[in-house]
């Protein structure tokens, strides 16, 4: 299969006053992603998992162009050819919704309680054209049934009803599939799913996983599936990539990931799970504004060494797997 998405050494900073309150210093540099590089390839589905704070979401908002002003972005995001760090606002906003789409995880903030499902499905047809294309002559009908299919593609059975609700009026399970169904109306070829699971029962999760694998199913659509559901992953995912404070710590297959993980931060987080005994790992995950030196794990790791504590492990590739640790072969 053919690369679709190719990520190089991507960083990305904040300098701003998030941090001004705890420490007072306004110049604090926060390093939410550290040289990160991974790629995506098509009808592939590349999982991003880790800790809340590690830097998954940054990853998927750099993609799509919709970092703060007070962000400071460096590598290369390669998409069709581009760079889409270098497209101009005008370029990226064409691709937006078109080509790559973003199902956000929090519904109940990504669409807007006032205005009907039925008009915020219909936006990414407003904002490319499509709606003033089909609305000529006064027929919407085509403009129409593109959201009606939408909404029967992530399983309402009478779209039209639902077309005329409002946020308010939904569950969080059925606000989460007006999000697919506007995230995928225009069949793109990459879909961010960031933290789709969030907030959802275990019959719902269930429920989204299908209506995801249906998606990529029908529409040949590569996945890039932001999460800290494991389980979730697991079931999905055709590779694994895992990250802690901003860098990615190792890359599998679910069953070689699962089966037998190699970086200790990612067998620790194997053995938090209610399955495995739900042993947490000790302490926190350091500041990204003042990283540990070496290793960034060292510090919360069982097996360190005193390279670990003084050196900065890279990325090692081999038989299909990448890990950064010094006690891996």
């Amino acid at each position: 299969m053919n690369t679709l998405l190719e990520i190089k050494d991507l960083n990305v900073s904040f300098q701003g006053n998030e941090n001004e309150n705890k420490t007072g210093n306004k110049n604090e540099t926060v390093a939410a992603v550290s040289c990160l590089s991974l790629s995506i390839r098509e009808k592939e589905t590349v999982a991003l998992v880790g800790e809340t704070g590690c830097g998954k979401s940054v990853v998927a908002h750099a993609i799509m162009r919709l970092l703060p002003p007070e962000s400071r972005v460096k590598g290369r995001i390669e998409f069709g050819g581009k760079n889409l760090l270098e497209l101009s606002e005008k370029e990226m906003a064409k691709l937006r919704g078109k080509e790559i789409s973003i199902i956000f995880q929090n519904p109940s903030l990504a669409l807007n309680p006032v205005y009907s499902i039925g008009h915020q499905l219909a936006e990414p047809l407003r904002i490319h054209g499509q709606e003033k294309e089909e609305v000529k002559g006064k027929k919407k009908t085509k403009a129409l049934s593109k959201v009606v299919e939408a909404l029967k593609r992530v399983g309402f059975s009478n779209p039209q009803e639902y077309m005329g609700y409002y946020p308010s009026w939904c569950s969080g399970g059925m606000n989460q599939r007006f999000l697919i169904a506007a995230s995928t109306m225009l069949d793109p070829v990459l879909l961010i799913a960031d933290e789709p699971s969030k907030g959802l029962d275990r019959s719902r999760v269930a429920e989204l996983e299908n209506e995801l694998k249906g998606l990529k199913e029908k529409s040949e659509t590569s996945l890039l599936l932001i999460s800290h559901d494991l389980g979730f992953v697991r079931q999905i995912a055709d590779r694994v990539a895992v990250m802690y404070a901003g860098e990615i710590v190792e890359i599998a297959t679910p069953s070689t990931l699962f089966e037998s993980p190699l970086h200790p931060y990612t067998q620790g987080l194997l053995n938090s799970l209610p399955e495995n005994g739900f042993v947490p790992i000790p302490g926190s995950s350091p500041p990204l504004s003042s990283p540990p030196a070496g290793c960034r794990f060292h510090p919360r790791c069982p097996s360190k060494e005193k390279r670990c504590t003084q050196e900065h492990p890279e990325l090692k590739e081999g038989n299909g797997r990448a890990v950064r640790c010094f006690l891996c072969p």
